[in-house]
This record gives structure tokens, sequence and C-alpha cells, in this order.
């Protein structure tokens, strides 16, 4: 990739100086009764892992307590190792992002047990702790569930998509490049997140964040990961808009294919119509 980093011998010490991690806290959270239950999210829990994942804590907590958790979780993730700063802003956000001195980060979310219910989110995901069998049941009938797009999906998606394109635009023509750069990545992703639902997959990081969507961890097959990879673009606003037009075409082949799929119209006349008026 032509980047040589020089903390490589640190970084080969990451999984385990993650394994302290998530032991400390797990030693820490098992040991307060008002802690139902421990699930792990994310790559380490679906095993798509590699030196670099973080850990995903999802803390279950007796009903009633979730306030006070909020309140104390970052003094509780203090308690797990040594901080080197706190990446959440909003104090009454039910996680908070703690990033330690080892490079290693931890995620911890807080719940409590009326909010958890089955659902694609939880599919592959792995309970750490459960003495009373709160958790267990909904992770394992999570890992059942199949996910299929709805009609819904698909129309946000379409919306998104050519709001993006008009976004572009706007920001080629004042001059806002770094704004159109923004805006031309979200056309990108929703088109990879439109790949996703054409494999019926379900693409589990959160909207517009490019993790585990290239590299080794991709579930893209090659052409497509080419594709997305002809879609570059530097700051020259003709490249910009150039760009947006190469990806046309694989937005109309989606378009056709995810409105059959939802059986809703795919007004391909209509969605020319509005992509035509910034070409």
């Amino acid at each position: 990739m032509g980047f040589v980093s020089k903390h490589l011998e640190r970084d080969l010490t990451l999984p385990k100086q993650r394994g302290i991690l998530l032991e400390s806290a797990l030693k820490d959270l098992t040991f307060d009764p008002k802690v139902l239950a421990i699930y792990q999210a994310g790559s380490l829990a679906r095993g798509n892992f590699d030196n670099y994942s973080d850990i995903d804590l999802h803390i279950i907590v007796t009903t009633g307590q979730k306030a006070n958790f909020i309140k104390e979780k970052r003094n509780r993730a203090a308690k797990w190792g040594n901080v080197l700063f706190y990446e959440d802003f909003n104090p009454a956000s039910p996680v908070v992002v703690t990033h330690y001195d080892s490079f290693v980060k931890i995620d911890s979310w807080y719940h409590s047990p009326e909010e958890v219910v089955p659902s694609i989110w939880l599919k592959g995901y792995k309970v750490l702790y459960d003495p009373n069998n709160i958790i267990s049941d909904i992770i394992r009938e999570s890992s059942h569930n199949v996910y299929q797009p709805s009609a819904d999906e698909v129309e946000f998606w379409r919306g998104k998509l050519l709001a993006f394109i008009h976004e572009t635009y706007r920001a080629v023509m004042r001059g806002e490049i770094y704004y159109a750069l923004a805006n031309l990545d979200r056309v990108r992703w929703l088109v990879v997140s439109g790949w996703y639902m054409e494999m019926e997959e379900h693409l589990d990081s959160p909207y517009g964040v490019w993790s585990k969507i290239e590299g080794k961890r991709s579930k893209l097959e090659e052409p497509k990961l080419s594709l997305l990879k002809s879609w570059e673009s530097s700051r020259n606003p003709d490249q910009i808009m150039k760009t947006i037009a190469s990806i046309v075409p694989e937005i109309f082949r989606l378009n056709k294919l995810l409105s059959k799929q939802v059986n809703i119209a795919e007004n391909e006349d209509h969605i020319k119509k509005i992509i035509d008026m910034v070409f």
C-alpha cells in the first residue's frame, strides 16, 4: 500500500493487549450484581477480526439502573485499563468509546433488559455472561434471522442516492470541494449498500461507515471491488462530476434489480429526469 508503519512491533501485540483488557472488563462487570448479562458484538464476535479490531461490549443492567450506569460510563471504563482518551461527547448516550494506552479501544454500551429483542443486528453476536438466561435465547433466535431488503429500504436508498447526486452538483457549483467529495463518498457508499441488498446480506457497518467493506474482511467479490476502486476522484470539479457520471449506470442497474426484488415500480424515466438535472 506504500505506507510502512514504525509501530509494527506494537501492533503485533494488540491481540494480547485486547485479551487483557477484555478480561479486566469482564472481571469488573460480572462482579457487579446490577449487571445481568454481557454480549460481544462486532468483528470479534463474528470471527472476522484482525489485529486492529476493537472490543464491542453490550452490558444489560437491572431495570431502572441504566441511567446510573450511563452517568458513570467513563469512570467504569477507566477501571479496565490506562485510558488515553474518550471519544464520545454526549453524556446522555448509552455508549462510551474508550481508547487505552495499548492502542486498543472498547465500545461499551448499556441496555435495560426490555430493550434487547431478536434482531438481524444481533446475528452472530457472542454471549459472554448470562447467568439468568436473559440474552442467550435472544441471540440464538437472532442467529436464524435471514436478511431480505424491504420496499421501504429500497425507497429510502433510492431517495438518498438522488439527493446526494444533486448535493454533489450544488457543492461543485459553490466551490465547496471537500463537501462535494463528502457527498460523492455517500453516493459510493449507497451503491455498496445496494450491492449488499442485492446479495441479501446485512451490511452491519453503520450508515456511511466504510469498515469491513474493503480489504480482507470484505464480502464483495473482486469485480465489484475493482469497480469501487475505479470511482476515485481528486478535488478537480470536472473529475468529481465525471466520477458521479461513471457511477450512474450501476445505479440504474441496481434500481431495476432491487425494485423487482421488493415488488415496487422502478420509475426509471423519472429517475433519469432527476439525474439529468445535474448533467
